[in-house]
C-alpha cells in the first residue's frame, strides 16, 4: 500500500495523493466499491490514470488507504476522557456520548455500508476496517477502564470483555440502522440509551459490588 504521508515523499506528490483520496471518497460513497472504477476516480480527481496508478497500485489499495484515513480521522476527533478526574462517571458519559455521536455525524455509517457487501470477498479490507475502527475504539475504552480499575473505581475481571460490552451497550443498536441507512432516532432517544447503558455498566462493575463471576 502506498504510504501517503512519508517525509521522503515530495510535497507535490503528497498533495496529489490527497487529491486522489478525496476524489475516491466521493466516488466510493456514491457508488460503492464494486461499481466504482479507477477511471471514475481519476476523472473526479482531475488526474490521469497514470498519475492515479503511480500513487495506488489498484482499486483495493486505494480503498484500503481510504478506510485507514477515514477511521484515523474519526478517531482523531474523539473525546479523550481523563481517568484521574474526580467526576469520572461524567468522563465516562462524555466518552459514550462522543462515540455515539461519531457514528451518526461522520462518514462511519456510509463506510460500513460500503465494506459490508464486499467483506467476504476481501476479508483483509474487512479486518482493516474493524481494527482501525471498532477495534481501535475497544482498545481505547479498555485502556480507560483499566485506569479506572487501577484507581479502585471499578472492579473488572476481564477488561477486553468489559470494553466490548461498553461499546455495544451505548451503540449496538446503530449497526442495523447503519446497514439499512435508517435514521438512528431522536437525540432524546439516543441520550436515554446512553444513560441507561451507563447505569447498567457502572452498577455491574462497581468496585463495591460482590463478585458473582
Amino acid at each position: 500500500m502506498t504510504v501517503m504521508c512519508s517525509g521522503e515523499v515530495p510535497q507535490r506528490l503528497r498533495r496529489k495523493g490527497q487529491q486522489i483520496l478525496e476524489a475516491a471518497r466521493v466516488v466510493f460513497m456514491e457508488s460503492g466499491f464494486d461499481v466504482s472504477s479507477m477511471d471514475a476516480i481519476a476523472r473526479q480527481a482531475g488526474v490521469s490514470k497514470a498519475t492515479l496508478y503511480a500513487h495506488f497500485q489498484s482499486k483495493e489499495d486505494l480503498f484500503e488507504t481510504l478506510i485507514r484515513f477515514e477511521c484515523q480521522s474519526i478517531g482523531a476527533r474523539l473525546y479523550r476522557p481523563n481517568p484521574d478526574a474526580e467526576a469520572w462517571t461524567v468522563e465516562l458519559e462524555k466518552w459514550a456520548d462522543q462515540l455515539r455521536s461519531i457514528l451518526t455525524t461522520s462518514d462511519a455509517p456510509a463506510l460500513f455500508r460500503i465494506i459490508l457487501p464486499v467483506a467476504t470477498r476481501f476479508p483483509r479490507l474487512a479486518q482493516i476496517y474493524f481494527e482501525e475502527g471498532l477495534g481501535s475504539g475497544i482498545r481505547d475504552t479498555a485502556a480507560f477502564l483499566q485506569k479506572l480499575c487501577d484507581a479502585g473505581r471499578l472492579k473488572i475481571p476481564d477488561i477486553e470483555v468489559a470494553a466490548k460490552q461498553f461499546i455495544f451497550l451505548i451503540s449496538g443498536d446503530m449497526e442495523v440502522h447503519s446497514a439499512l441507512a435508517l435514521s438512528p432516532g431522536s437525540a432524546e432517544h439516543s441520550r436515554a440509551l446512553v444513560r441507561s447503558g451507563l447505569d447498567m455498566f457502572i452498577a455491574y462493575y462497581a468496585a463495591d459490588r460482590p463478585s458473582t463471576l
